[in-house]
């Protein structure tokens, strides 16, 4: 029951309402508590994650449920990926890597999957653009987490570097603008 409790207070701000409306939280605690629920699917799949959670409790003034959603879908799309990786290397280790910094506040994030070719840099955030397989892509995450991340005023970009060990992308930054 804690778990489901927890579970529906991060989707709450997903509903129209929850979207549409700035206010003050906690950005460490929201992503401390979402990677929390995420972790019975991180051990599923052998996913390490590394997120050592800042001291700092990186307060700040936008909409929470354009975070919530930004993050989830860079999670989804991460576990997808690895899982991939995995099941063609079994000696695979999949990581997922996320820190939150400020001065702006930001949330890096990557993993050490296949990661994107750079060549596809720019098309990844396209409405309908996406390499899964035909059956699992709809090709709307990244578009939608780019747009609400600008609608919230901030950003969301592919960062051309570090490359991973595959030579390709792995890296996403999210910029988050405070609200008035």
């Amino acid at each position: 029951m804690k778990s489901i409790h927890k579970r529906l207070r991060i989707l709450d701000p997903l509903s129209v309402s929850g979207r549409q409306a700035p206010e003050t939280f906690s950005l460490t605690q929201l992503i401390s508590e979402t990677l929390e629920d995420h972790q019975t699917q991180f051990i599923r799949h052998g996913i390490h994650l590394k997120y050592e959670p800042p001291k700092d409790r990186f307060t700040t003034k936008t909409v929470k449920g354009y975070v919530v959603q930004i993050f989830e879908n860079l999670l989804a799309n991460s576990v997808y990926w690895l899982s991939l990786e995995k099941e063609k290397s079994p000696l695979f280790e999949p990581q997922i890597n996320v820190s939150i910094v400020g001065s702006p506040t930001r949330i890096i994030f990557s993993d050490n999957g296949p990661g994107i070719d750079p060549e596809h840099k720019d098309r990844i955030f396209d409405m309908f653009f996406s390499l899964k397989e035909s059956k699992k892509r709809r090709g709307l995450g990244l578009y939608i987490a780019r747009a609400n991340a600008v609608a919230a005023g901030g950003s969301l970009e592919l960062q051309e570097e570090p490359v991973n060990d595959f030579g390709r992308l792995n890296t996403f930054e999210y910029c988050i603008s405070e609200q008035t």
